[in-house]
């Protein structure tokens, strides 16, 4: 597959880490630091880092190795094919966990993260968990919350009209996203196809109400553009397709219009207007 592994230290092999954090990184950030120490500097050891650098230049492999280097807990790796939902399938194939943690490259872990999803876990295991997130921007000032629906049936009820999981916070059983053949692709919509996979699969959902991850806002986003709603539309005409009925024709609509009239809409207006506000500032 094109992948390299650097693995400074070998991790113990009769230490199974209870969860496996996934980390998929393909150019330079001046946030990657903060990211991975954010991580390794978790209050609950019971975990291992995976990280994909993914058709990246060498200079960014080198300072990765430099990050990362003599961490027994980290396994490296790089590919040569620059797509989010092909090297998060690579790390779930390597992963030993249980449950794969999600992180971006670009956002910070509260430092009880791990912990408090391996507590929530233990008392109801569900396939997805994912929680609230404060929203950062490009200088790690908060600027807002995220808050999503937090049982089952309100994320299920919610799927078709609203954002229900943000996706480097979840926490995804390793098995189930196997059973379900993993990522199937979307350049920017790769986590709505699997919400709607697991929905029509019976896949088990819940979302935690204190925020865990500081997702941060900047302009190389493609949060809220024409793209992704344009992805997110066939994904629900697939569902349609599949299932005809009044839930997914509304969800098919309601990706449609978003598609149609991004670039008006509240959501994507405030995260340009976010972006804009602190373009300045993170230079």
């Amino acid at each position: 597959m094109g992948e390299e592994n650097a693995e400074p230290v070998a991790m113990d092999a009769n230490a199974a880490p209870a969860v496996s954090v996934v980390l998929c990184v393909n150019r330079a950030n001046p946030w990657l630091r903060t990211a991975i120490d954010s991580v390794l500097a978790q209050d609950d050891p019971a975990f291992e880092f995976l990280i994909a650098a993914n058709a990246c230049p060498d200079t960014l492999w080198n300072e990765l190795i430099g990050l990362v280097g003599g961490k027994g807990n980290v396994r490296l790796f790089r590919t040569k094919i620059g797509q989010l939902a092909y090297n998060l399938n690579f790390l779930a194939d390597q992963a030993r966990g249980d449950y794969l943690v999600r992180m971006d490259a670009d956002d910070v872990c509260e430092p009880d993260r791990i912990r408090r999803l391996r507590q929530a876990l233990a008392s109801d295991p569900v396939d997805v968990l994912g929680s609230a997130v404060t929203l950062i921007d490009e200088s790690g000032v908060t600027i807002g919350q995220m808050n999503l629906p937090l049982a089952h049936a309100d994320i299920v009820r919610s799927l078709n009209t609203r954002t229900v999981f943000c996706h480097p916070a979840v926490a995804i059983r390793r098995q189930f996203l196997l059973d379900m053949r993993g990522y199937l692709g979307g350049f920017v919509s790769e986590d709505t196809d699997l919400w709607l996979r697991a929905r029509r699969l019976g896949g088990r959902f819940r979302n935690l109400p204190e925020p865990l991850l500081r997702y941060r806002i900047h302009g190389g986003q493609s949060i809220a553009s024409r793209a992704g709603y344009a992805e997110v539309a066939a994904h629900w005409l697939r569902e349609f397709l599949l299932a005809p009925g009044f839930y997914t024709f509304k969800g098919l609509c309601a990706a449609l219009a978003k598609c149609l009239f991004a670039p008006w809409l509240p959501r994507a207006r405030a995260y340009r207007g976010k972006q804009d506000d602190t373009s300045g500032r993170g230079r």
